[in-house]
């Protein structure tokens, strides 16, 4: 861990469905939903979703710019 920023451990971050509801000011059914029509990019660790932090702020700004343009 030596050498690494503490921005890449954080982007590196895995939140949960109830994190990204959290930031996204959504119910964590409509996380799930996203996940599940794969619309949001997400990890599945078994039968868990797991959402990483530096992919998610990723689509946030792609979103952002489809809407924009």
């Amino acid at each position: 861990m030596e050498g690494r920023a503490v921005s890449d451990l954080a982007a590196g971050r895995l939140l949960t469905a109830e994190d990204l509801a959290e930031r996204w000011q959504v119910t964590r059914a409509h996380v799930y939903r996203l996940a599940r029509e794969g619309r949001v990019p997400m990890v599945a660790i078994g039968r868990y979703y797991r959402f990483r932090l530096a992919t998610i702020e990723a689509w946030e700004h792609e979103q952002e710019a489809r809407a924009d343009g």
